[in-house]
């Protein structure tokens, strides 16, 4: 054999040695591969798999959320009831007070009139009492001074009477024709004694 044949055999060789390498590395590159689409796919049915799961755990969560959200509105809705009934409870109630406050500002105003018409009777009342006590001493003053003035109305009448009667006697005796004697006392008392 040549040199060339002899090189080109050595090439050949080295070439069919290098082709051998290269395709084993091939060959494992592609069971590696295929190992990892294998893998692939199983992470892909897996992430498939926990995509549905997740997709029904979303769609659970979002159904509990929309009742769970349906309850919370219609608890609030019922806390708007109570707060506005409570709101008008408050309210009538707030009004009853306003109401009675202003009917005890009228009783107190009320009481305020009658001790002052109680104080304005209690003073009327104490000078009619004084007035009354004077006027019973003016009319005891008056019965006194009157029955002192009927006695001496009563003298005086018995005076009349007896002069009465004896001008009487003068009047006749004179018309008999005889002088009239004077009376004893030709003075008669004074009223006032």
């Amino acid at each position: 054999m040549s040199t060339a044949g002899k090189v080109l055999t050595v090439l050949i060789l080295l070439v069919m040695v290098t082709w051998i390498v290269m395709l084993s590395a091939v060959t494992q590159l592609n069971v590696n591969w295929q190992q990892k689409i294998a893998a692939q796919d199983k992470q892909f049915e897996k992430a498939t798999e926990d995509l549905a799961k997740a997709s029904r755990s979303y769609i659970n969560l979002t159904e509990s959320t929309r009742v769970e959200q349906a309850n919370k509105d219609r608890d609030l809705r019922e806390i708007g009831v109570r707060i506005a009934a409570a709101e008008a409870g408050q309210s009538a109630t707030i009004e009853s007070l306003s109401r009675l406050k202003y009917q005890v500002a009228g009783y107190q105003a009320a009481v305020k009139r009658a001790e002052t018409n109680n104080a304005t009777r209690k003073a009327e009342k104490a000078k009619a009492t004084e007035d009354l006590a004077q006027k019973r001493d003016l009319i005891t003053k008056a019965q006194a001074t009157n029955a002192e003035l009927r006695d001496q109305l009563a003298k005086l009448q018995d005076e009349f009477k007896q002069l009465l009667a004896d001008n009487k006697t003068l009047i006749d005796k004179a018309a008999q024709g005889r002088p009239a004697p004077r009376p004893a006392s030709s003075g008669r008392p004074s009223p006032s004694s």
